[in-house]
């Protein structure tokens, strides 16, 4: 059985004045428990949290809860133990001598303790979001996980705050293929637009995203966007100038005309150049 936060302050593993402390060294992180995807972003957000911190910026207290085999497991909180871990390798980091071992200096971290059960300790990691906030595909992670929990997308949105449509779309990409996942990854597809093209085209969703890139890329763009998909938004005045002088040029038309054998109709030179320059403002393109 893991040891009480009370147990712990009695037999001298937290120090306690205002606000409870405990040894960096006690403070650990659960496989597999934190949301957020390891990589050079991450890492580069663990160096800027570690130098404000060394520069004396204030930051929240870990969130923790005890640990069977000894210490605490961070429940919120991941990147400023890793921040304090690096500048305590640094030798950046305070150090109080031990009070069972005066020789022995250590490294005391503000703490409080985490209190819910399995299903609250993940929603506590998307609600907190410390300084950084997780990515889409962490975030369907998560939802996931309560999922797993039991917990309904109206539970899940009320929460965390957020709307159960919202819920559903992260849901949505975090149950599509790998493909589509790794595409939002790399940021080449917005999260919506992925979400977007998997309710439509489902298990085809990613060979479709993979054509649209292409498409996107031939016009210089580095991302797949609604917009993109959709192709530029001609403005409504314009549409609007085109569709004036087509009606003109079709009250100008003879009577009959279009029901006649010949194979020529004479149009007014005025009607045609304002039709002409009309398309030519909508795409800039030689006619």
């Amino acid at each position: 059985m893991a040891k009480s936060f009370k147990q712990m302050i009695k037999d001298g593993d937290l120090r306690r004045a205002d606000a409870m402390k405990a040894r960096l060294e006690d403070l650990h992180e659960e496989p597999g428990f934190n949301l957020r995807a390891e990589g050079e972003d991450l890492e580069e957000s663990i160096e800027a949290l570690a130098e404000f911190i060394f520069a004396g910026g204030q930051i929240p207290a870990l969130e923790v809860r005890p640990r069977v085999e000894g210490g605490m497991w961070v429940v919120d909180g991941h990147r400023r133990r890793r921040a304090f871990l690096k500048l305590d390798q640094a030798g950046r980091l305070p150090r109080v001598p031990s009070k069972d071992v005066p020789a022995r200096l250590e490294a005391w971290i503000p703490i409080v303790a985490f209190e819910g059960n399995d299903a609250e300790r993940v929603a506590r990691v998307i609600t907190s979001q410390e300084g950084k906030k997780l990515s889409p595909l962490e975030l369907a992670d998560g939802y996931k996980r309560l999922t797993a929990f039991g917990w309904a997308p109206d539970q899940i949105a009320k929460k965390i705050g957020k709307t159960r449509q919202h819920v559903e779309q992260m849901m949505t990409l975090g149950n599509a293929n790998t493909d589509v996942q790794q595409l939002v990854a790399s940021g080449q597809v917005s999260a919506t637009t992925a979400v977007q093209v998997v309710r439509q085209h489902g298990e085809e969703a990613g060979k479709v995203l993979g054509g649209e890139l292409q498409k996107a890329r031939a016009t210089g763009k580095s991302k797949v966007t609604a917009g993109s998909m959709r192709g530029p938004t001609v403005p409504r005045q314009k549409l609007e100038a085109i569709r004036v002088v087509a009606k003109e040029l079709m009250d100008a038309l003879p009577v009959g005309c279009l029901e006649s054998s010949s194979p020529t109709i004479t149009l007014p030179a005025e009607l045609v150049e304002r039709l002409h320059a009309a398309i030519r403002a909508v795409d800039h393109t030689a006619i």
